[in-house]
Order: C-alpha cells, then structure tokens, then sequence
C-alpha cells in the first residue's frame, strides 16, 4: 500500500511539471512574479511541515525565524544576482 501510495505521488508531481511547463508557455510574461511567489511559498510550506518541527525540538523556539529569515536572504540574494 505504501509503494502504491509513493507511486500516486510520483506521478502526480510529474503531471504538475508538465501542466505547470504548459502553462508557464502561455503565461511567462504577465504572471512571472506569481509564480515565483507561490513556488516560494511551497517551499516555505515543504520545509516548515518536514524540517521545522525537528528543528525546533532540537534547537528551541528561534528556529522557524531563523528559516525564514535564510530564505529571505537567499531570494534577495538571487534578485540581485
């Protein structure tokens, strides 16, 4: 059962690369900042659901500031760049 369920997750995130490609053809131009915006707030989402809570037990209550605080600096950094 759990290979099964790996498995529809496998493919529905290889769905969502091809439809996100698709649409990101279509909508480059007008919706760029949207986009990169929601791919960020995914990752914010991926990494304060799975890394966080360990995070933190370990390593007290700074440790979701401390995150963000790296992620902001990493998008800044990029933008720059």
């Amino acid at each position: 059962m759990i290979i099964f369920l790996w498995v529809a997750v496998a493919v529905v995130c290889a769905l969502s690369t091809v439809g996100g490609y698709a649409v990101s053809r279509v909508l480059a131009e007008r919706f760029e900042g949207a986009v990169d915006g929601f791919a960020a707030g995914a990752l914010l989402v991926m990494l304060v659901g799975s890394m966080i809570p360990e995070a933190t037990a370990k390593a007290g209550e700074k440790t979701g500031l401390a995150a963000v605080l790296g992620f902001a600096v990493a998008a800044g950094l990029s933008a720059v760049t």
